[in-house]
């Protein structure tokens, strides 16, 4: 607080206590002002200005980071569309006849006709209760009785089949259907009474058979050249878990772990043994791996400069947001890495830009100490700016690399779902749970990623023989 050069000379004609006074006074007041600022800053922070989730911030319209691109909405021009079509070979063919004449009633039920036709694609849903019966013979010759043997997975003298628990698994872990739910789905659609309890059973049952696929994934993952971490917060049995992510265009690995840093992704084993290039979020554990290149996530830089913007009524992230968002569509537009003269400009816009943020972070003044113990804190925009700094090749690493993408949205795709589990049902009960729900995630995400049905893959790992294994690449 700046005060009046005429009120100085008043305070400097009081006494030396009334002095002393005033000065702790506009000391107070200035700790006052960065408090509240900083409190502002906290109450203002939502999903479009920093890192909390969507989930966390109250109903406000969202404004999106992305920018125009001309493109007309809808489905663009190559897209796959799904409209349905007239099949050539219908299953069933239902003739609608005509014998009376509607006019004058005479019988034309011999006169040739001409025929329109109009499809319809239906479902049936027919339970069916499949027998198996094992034949006993006698050898004649020697007197040994020979029994044949039941199929594989046929273990009681009563079960549930394949099909049935791969539909149970696809609604529960694909697509989010609460256990009693699904129970009143079975009953009032497939004709099949069944409890929760053995529905969590079925799903239970399908995630520890995926061990195999697991295993298969991770090794996959780590032999990548670019893998996408990322890490949230997960609730099991009433308490705070973290679950990770690990992924790419063909393969997602995620796993609930109770730390969160480096004593989770050494348990994990994925990033220990990485060598490529890791894409994530500016996580300071994730710098403790020096085997593997790193690129940082510019999706939440640019929320980052939208809170300072906001918060902070500062100028210079403007004009970053400005220029990432042009060398991103720059690289979008060449489909690859950009020129050597072309990424020797932005780099130094970019330089430019940073300079332009210190004196401007300058003039603001520095920051005070607390007390006479502990470091000095930092403004959000100090942070942001020595971390810019710092971290600028793993900023633009995707401007000079065709393989490394601008933000990490992949790894936030991967981890999205178990958020909206957690919103559904609150979080899990047991480990088990937990760990059944990670594994079919995973095995579905990398299923549909390479183009496969989430159902026949479910179908198959229920069936014994799960994809993603050494068996079944």
């Amino acid at each position: 607080m700046h005060l009046l050069p005429e009120i100085l000379l008043e305070i400097r004609k009081c006494s030396k206590k009334l002095q002393i006074y005033f000065e702790e006074i506009l000391a107070e007041n200035e700790r006052l002002r960065a408090e509240i600022k900083k409190l502002h800053a906290r109450i203002n922070a939502n999903s479009t200005n920093s890192s909390r989730p969507p989930s966390s911030s109250p109903f406000v319209k969202p404004k999106s980071l992305r920018v125009k691109t001309g493109r007309r909405p809808g489905g663009q021009p190559g897209h796959k569309g799904s409209t349905l079509r007239v099949l050539q070979t219908p299953d069933v063919v239902v003739e609608h006849k005509i014998d009376t004449c509607s006019h004058c009633g005479c019988d034309i039920s011999m006169q040739a006709a001409t025929m329109k036709r109009r499809q319809v694609l239906d479902v049936e849903i027919t339970p069916v209760v499949i027998e198996h019966a094992v034949m006993s013979k006698t050898c004649m010759a020697c007197g040994k009785t020979n029994t044949a043997k039941f199929p594989s997975g046929v273990d009681h003298y009563i079960q549930y089949g394949n099909t049935f628990s791969a539909i149970v698994v696809c609604l529960a872990k694909g697509n989010y259907i609460p256990y009693d739910r699904l129970s009143e789905i079975s009953k009032d659609i497939f004709g099949i009474d069944v409890s929760s309890g053995t529905l969590v059973n079925i799903v239970h049952r399908c995630g520890k058979s995926l061990e195999g696929s697991m295993e298969y994934i991770k090794d996959k993952l780590k032999q990548a050249a670019v893998v996408h971490f990322d890490e949230t917060g997960n609730r099991v049995k009433g308490g705070n878990e973290w679950l990770h992510s690990a992924g790419n265009e063909k393969y997602t690995y995620i796993k609930t772990h109770a730390r969160r840093g480096s004593a989770a992704t050494d348990d994990i084993g994925i990033l220990p043994e990485f060598k490529g290039i890791a894409i994530h979020d500016f996580w300071k554990s994730y710098y403790n791996y020096t085997l593997c290149e790193h690129a940082l996530c510019n999706a939440h830089i640019l929320r980052e400069l939208n809170g300072i913007r906001e918060n902070f009524a500062q100028a210079w992230p403007d004009k970053m947001k400005k220029l990432l968002v042009d060398i991103k569509q720059n690289v979008d537009a060449c489909g690859g890495a950009l020129s050597l003269p072309e990424t020797i400009d932005y780099e130094a816009r970019y330089d430019k830009i940073l300079e332009s943020a210190e004196k401007e972070n300058s003039a603001k003044g520095a920051p005070k100490r607390r007390g006479k113990r502990g470091r000095i804190a930092k403004s959000k925009a100090s942070n942001l700016l020595e971390r810019m700094t710092k971290y600028k090749k793993d900023i633009l690493r995707f401007m000079t690399d065709s393989a490394i993408s601008f933000d990490n949205n992949l790894a936030e795709r991967d981890i999205r779902m178990s958020k909206l589990q957690q919103k559904i049902s609150g979080g899990f009960r047991s480990d088990e749970g937990s760990q059944a729900f990670d594994n079919i995630r995973s095995y579905i995400s990398t299923a549909t990623k390479q183009g496969l049905s989430m159902f026949d893959s479910i179908h198959a790992a229920i069936s014994g023989n799960p994809l993603f294994t050494n068996k079944n690449p």
